[in-house]
């Protein structure tokens, strides 16, 4: 007995090729999970270095959404002590005020090497000090930026979005918790 094309019932028909859901978690999970990795480094060191030293009374805010626990919060990042690396490129134009940028989210690859997507976001403190601005870059030298009212960034729920070549980014900003994503635009 076989089945309509000549081939005995039960037997594969060939080799298969790999799911594309496969293929994803097996060949980009591990530069997921070092990036997320470096991440949490960063953010975990920034939550220390806020919380060393820093005697300050609680100021009673009612924020609209709360953050998943254990986030570390655009608010603790934007008090954080600016490094090297909050700074904005050179080229890069912003409406913020000086010395306030930080890093809040990037793909790019730890070891130097090329990453598919690119990005890098700072937050900052606007120039008129209401306003807390996202500035995303993917080649550091052209840049995106959107600023939202102090009180909607930290405490409630907005989000940007920018493209380039690589991709397009989406950044979300949760009771001031950030969570970004890229999404490949070809």
């Amino acid at each position: 007995m076989s089945d309509d094309d000549g081939r005995a019932p039960g037997l594969p028909a060939g080799p298969t090729r790999p799911s594309r859901w496969r293929t994803l978690l097996w060949t980009r999970r591990p530069r997921a999970w070092a990036v997320a990795g470096a991440v949490a480094a960063v953010g975990v060191a920034f939550a220390v270095g806020t919380v060393v030293g820093t005697a300050r009374p609680d100021v009673a805010a009612a924020p609209s959404i709360t953050p998943t626990a254990g986030t570390v919060t655009l608010e603790q990042l934007l008090d954080a002590p600016q490094t090297y690396a909050d700074q904005l490129p050179g080229p890069v134009a912003a409406p913020v005020s000086l010395h306030t940028t930080r890093i809040v989210f990037s793909n790019r690859a730890l070891d130097g090497g090329t990453a598919e997507t690119p990005w890098n976001v700072w937050a900052g403190v606007g120039t008129d000090r209401s306003t807390i601005c996202l500035v995303a870059t993917a080649d550091r030298i052209e840049s995106s930026s959107a600023c939202f009212p102090r009180d909607a960034a930290l405490h409630g729920s907005v989000s940007m979005s920018a493209q380039s070549r690589s991709g397009t980014l989406t950044i979300d900003l949760r009771g001031g918790g950030v969570q970004g994503r890229v999404t490949n635009g070809y």
